[in-house]
């Protein structure tokens, strides 16, 4: 346990010290600040008239999210998807990093159990994802708090928010296979181009009806506020994460590190 600890306190400083959560943040506040932009905008004819093809976009989205209900349903949808490539850049640059800045050897040269070098990163993962989808939940609110939405009761709020939860939870797990990709790949490409094809599948497997049972379709399917999941979809996320974390501890534990 203090292995694991001194492990954490590693990453964590590393994290601090880094760019990374300004990047991750400001990205993360961009989705609501344009979502609740184009709310405004369509509910401003001048402005919106004034705007051309952004109006029409406005206009889209003014049917989509006209009330709290829809709001935070598609706050949900929003960390299925936008949330999904957030979460893949921090944990690619996690597991990554170790190899763009030369500093693996120097790391497995430390005589702590590989295990807890992996199942720290694997946590500061988890909890700057956390973090990360909490700065963008209070945002937000705020932000539909000054567009004055209708329908915003305490158990709507309640019912959003708990459904954002699960998203988040359900993303962050399926995400956790990228860090085998990161490790294997030595750095960052590999994972966050996977994750474009893996969202590409997601679209897929939703269109022709096994959404369901393909693990990085499964938060985007809950979000919405009719699915189709059964018990057995919750299942193919969890053994996904548990592969994710059981491979890359292997991979870190057995792999040739001749660089």
């Amino acid at each position: 346990m203090n292995d694991l600890s001194a492990m954490i306190w590693i990453e964590l400083r590393k994290v601090i010290r880094s760019k990374m959560p300004i990047f991750t943040t400001i990205g993360a506040l961009l989705m609501p600040l344009g979502i609740a932009f184009l709310i405004f905008v369509s509910r401003n004819p001048d402005i919106s008239r004034k705007l051309g093809l952004v109006s029409a976009k406005a206009s889209l989205m003014s049917n989509t999210a006209t009330n709290w209900p829809s709001y935070l349903g598609l706050f949900a949808e929003m960390i299925a998807a936008g949330g999904f490539f957030l979460y893949i850049l921090i944990i690619s640059w996690v597991f990554g990093r170790e190899f763009t800045d030369g500093t693996l050897k120097d790391m497995l040269a430390v005589p702590v159990p590989r295990a807890s070098i992996v199942m720290a990163k694997f946590l500061i993962v988890a909890a700057w994802s956390i973090l990360l989808t909490v700065i963008l939940y209070l945002a937000v609110l705020v932000m539909g708090a000054l567009i004055q939405l209708p329908l915003g009761s305490f158990s709507v709020i309640l019912h959003g928010s708990a459904i954002a939860a699960i998203t988040t939870c359900l993303t962050i797990v399926a995400i956790l296979p990228f860090a085998f990709l990161a490790s294997v790949g030595r750095g960052y490409l590999l994972p966050l181009g996977v994750a474009v094809l893996t969202l590409i599948f997601a679209n897929v497997a939703e269109v022709i009806g096994y959404g369901e049972y393909y693990p990085w379709a499964i938060a985007g399917l809950y979000s919405q506020p009719q699915n189709s999941l059964t018990p057995a979809s919750y299942w193919i996320v969890i053994f996904t994460g548990l592969a994710g974390i059981v491979g890359t501890y292997l991979w870190w534990k057995f792999a040739d590190q001749n660089r």
